[in-house]
């Protein structure tokens, strides 16, 4: 007779041995959490900036335009977003948020100007924000010296002086994404957005 292995009654029953033991894995200390961005203070931020002005030989690895913005990006750490970035007279950003990300900057060398306000908490997006006079806040920035800002800040920065300016900027959690508006009188009017793949 023909044994059908679909028919365990007709196969041989073999014995199973217990396993041998397995010696333990060894236990090994508990690796540390990675850097969360969203949790970093304003004022981690701006000593992350300041660390990262203070490099030497930071501005020697920027080829700058005359007559245009450039910037190289630096690293600030897991999640972050950091750029120096080189300002000629007459060059500026125009009003921008960032996503929701918070941020700081430092000058290194020459002085800007950032006119800004903060986005109410109940605003929609799409709706004309409030410029008070046309032009919000106004406060120069000048060589090391710098300012931390929430996810709700709006801003431009521009450099009104005849000599070129430096700066180091911190973005966190990761910036992706920027709002641009434009001044409607005494408000601010959204007029488009950039993610981090236009960069």
């Amino acid at each position: 007779m023909t044994a059908n292995p679909s028919d365990s009654a007709l196969l041989p029953v073999v014995p199973q041995r217990a396993p041998s033991p397995q010696p333990a894995a060894p236990t090994l200390p508990p690796q540390p959490a990675p850097a969360v961005c969203a949790e970093l203070t304003l004022t981690q931020l701006l000593a992350r900036a300041t660390r990262l002005a203070a490099e030497p030989g930071l501005l020697d690895r920027l080829v700058t335009e005359p007559d245009q913005r450039t910037w190289l990006p630096l690293d600030a750490g897991p999640g972050t977003r950091a750029w120096l970035i080189a300002w000629p007279p007459g060059t500026g950003t125009g009003w921008h948020d960032h996503g929701g990300a918070s941020g700081a900057m430092v000058a290194l060398a020459g002085e800007l100007t950032e006119r800004s306000i903060e986005i109410p908490a109940d605003h929609v997006y799409g709706q004309a924000i409030a410029l008070p006079g046309g032009v919000g806040s106004v406060r120069p920035l000048r060589a090391e010296n710098g300012r931390a800002f929430g996810g709700r800040h709006i801003h431009e920065v521009v450099n009104e002086s005849t000599q070129i300016a430096y700066s180091v900027h911190v973005y966190a959690p990761d910036l992706d994404l920027m709002r641009h508006y434009a001044v409607s009188g005494e408000s601010l009017v959204l007029v488009g957005m950039e993610t981090d793949r236009d960069w």
